[in-house]
């Protein structure tokens, strides 16, 4: 127990590689995509637990020759903090990093947004929500920039299970990035309220795209803003000042990946 407590927090996570699992849905997506589960808990009264989910959780793992450890029903809920998710909770490792040169270097058979980039995203709960959407775009890798963390407790829970499909790769640094994007000719679109060019009306070349997303308050930072290839704002009414950060990156996902115009050679 004490090293789950220990991955709640990033810098126990950085020292046990493990990130926390929280509930019936993450558990049971972590074993449909086979992620080594180094620790589960349950609370123990789950031998009397009527729930069909558990009991088939708990099928599984026993299959699978995974030890589950008991704690008693009042740790159980001071860990779960009142969410109703399911009394079980794992630490999976967190997975080895992409390829990213190789990524880059493998072209898809048709013009698509290849990565989503989100640059010092802080709030977690943000970035689980932009893994889900980004997998159900079929973006082949998110990368993280700065602070962001992906593995936070809350990023894994709102990912949906999410964070087991999609790869991810964390940078500290922008520069790296760009001098592989640009290597392999990789367009860079940034999405922000104030760009001068409306989403519609972007002109997008016939290469693999990397779109750009901000911090949730202050938005891309300069660094990034004055690299990028292209910044595109999506229309919205003139009595508010942006959308969600989720909702204005499945937008312009699906913008860039369904267009409605010849795009330029």
């Amino acid at each position: 127990m004490a090293d789950y407590e220990r991955a709640l927090h990033v810098e126990g996570r950085r020292q046990l590689g493990l990130f926390a699992l929280e509930g019936f849905r993450l558990i049971e997506r972590a074993l449909a995509t086979s992620t080594p589960l180094t620790h589960v808990l349950c609370h123990e009264s789950a031998p009397r637990d009527p729930s069909p989910r558990l009991q088939k959780i708990l099928q599984q793992l026993e299959q699978q020759k995974q030890s589950v450890v008991s704690v008693p029903d009042s740790i159980m809920e001071k860990l779960l903090e009142g969410r109703t998710l399911g009394p079980v909770l794992a630490l999976a490792k967190i997975p080895t990093a992409p390829d990213l040169e190789k990524l880059c270097s493998h072209r898809p058979a048709d013009i698509s947004t290849k990565f989503l980039v989100l640059d010092e995203m802080m709030d977690p709960g943000n970035v689980g929500a932009l893994l889900r959407t980004a997998h159900a775009m079929g973006i082949e890798a998110l990368i993280a920039l700065g602070g962001t963390d992906p593995f936070h407790p809350r990023a894994a829970r709102t990912s949906m299970g999410s964070i087991f499909r999609v790869p991810i790769l964390r940078l500290p640094t922008l520069e790296p990035l760009l001098t592989l994007f640009h290597q392999y000719d990789i367009f860079t679109i940034g999405a922000t309220s104030d760009a001068p060019t409306l989403l519609p009306h972007a002109s997008i070349p016939k290469k693999t795209v990397a779109l750009f997303v901000g911090n949730e308050g202050k938005g891309l930072s300069p660094s990034v803003r004055s690299a990028l290839d292209l910044l595109v704002a999506i229309p919205m009414s003139n009595t508010i000042d942006s959308f969600s950060i989720n909702a204005a990156t499945a937008i312009t996902l699906y913008a860039l990946n369904h267009p409605n115009r010849d795009a330029l050679p």
